[in-house]
């Protein structure tokens, strides 16, 4: 797995089913994406506290969590008040699960809880834009469309094997491009960004009535 100059991985694939488990929680997500804002950073469990939104001790537990699925390392440590106080900082800057773990029929439930959790924090994160008025940026002056304007597309239809290979390949070649680093310039703008792409295997069978 590639390292940057820090030793921080630049894409882990998730390939256990523990690692799954420890992702399969909106918090301990909400805690990776926060630490992900920065990924050299060293932060106290304060701090992501503060950052969050949510009570110190709270998060104890669920950092705990990461730490042991390796998501999460002791960037150092120190002592305040004669009490050693760690500072954490992130493993990975992306992380993708491993088709294994996808096929494994077994995995299915933890597959579905993982996905459920990721679901789950973006649509918190969408619902409190929208409610707060973050969702739509200003208009522009002479009017004119905006070019970082929200676009939602929920689809499904019918395509070749081919044309649905190329489709996914070109996805795939997207996400590489967005995962990619950050700008730097003071004008860069936050931007969130969801994909999924899957072809069901068969007819999904009707509901037991």
């Amino acid at each position: 797995m590639a390292e940057d100059a820090e030793g921080v991985r630049t894409v882990r694939e998730v390939a256990d089913v523990e690692t799954l488990k420890a992702l399969s929680d909106p918090l301990r997500l909400a805690i990776l994406r926060a630490m992900m804002t920065d990924v050299h950073g060293a932060f106290r469990v304060k701090e992501l506290a503060g950052m969050l939104g949510q009570p110190v001790t709270r998060l104890y537990r669920h950092i705990k969590v990461l730490e042991a699925a390796g998501l999460i390392r002791v960037a150092r440590t120190r002592l305040v008040s004669g009490i050693q106080e760690s500072q954490y900082q992130v493993a990975q800057f992306a992380l993708r699960l491993s088709r294994e773990l996808l096929a494994a029929p077994g995995n299915a439930g933890e597959v579905a809880d993982a996905f459920a959790a990721a679901l789950n924090d973006v649509r918190d994160r969408l619902v409190r834009d929208v409610t707060t008025g973050r969702f739509q940026r200003d208009p522009a002056p002479d009017g004119s469309p905006d070019p970082l304007g929200p676009v939602i597309v929920a689809l499904d239809t019918r395509l070749s094997p081919d044309r649905a290979a190329d489709f996914r390949a070109r996805l795939t070649a997207l996400v590489a491009e967005f995962n990619g680093p950050e700008d730097e310039d003071a004008g860069a703008v936050p931007v969130e960004f969801l994909l999924m792409f899957w072809s069901p295997r068969g007819e999904v069978p009707p509901a037991a009535g």
